[in-house]
């Protein structure tokens, strides 16, 4: 998994979905974690994305080396 500031991170747990836009990371590369926000409490926490996370990418097209 790989996002970068603006891409949108999607987490759904039984009947639960929650999403949090990327605000910024801590590595270059795009690998977790990431500063997001969420959108149903709008506070930023550090994520680790669990492995069934969906990244919305919302930047420009990403380098190959990115593409999964």
């Amino acid at each position: 998994m790989y996002a970068f500031k603006g891409d949108r991170i999607v987490v759904r747990e039984d009947d639960t979905v929650r999403e949090a836009e990327v605000v910024s990371g801590t590595h270059d590369d795009g690998r977790p974690p990431y500063w997001v926000r969420w959108e149903d409490s709008v506070h930023d926490t550090l994520v680790f994305p669990p492995i069934d996370a969906e990244v919305e990418h919302a930047g420009p097209t990403y380098p190959p080396e990115y593409d999964a």
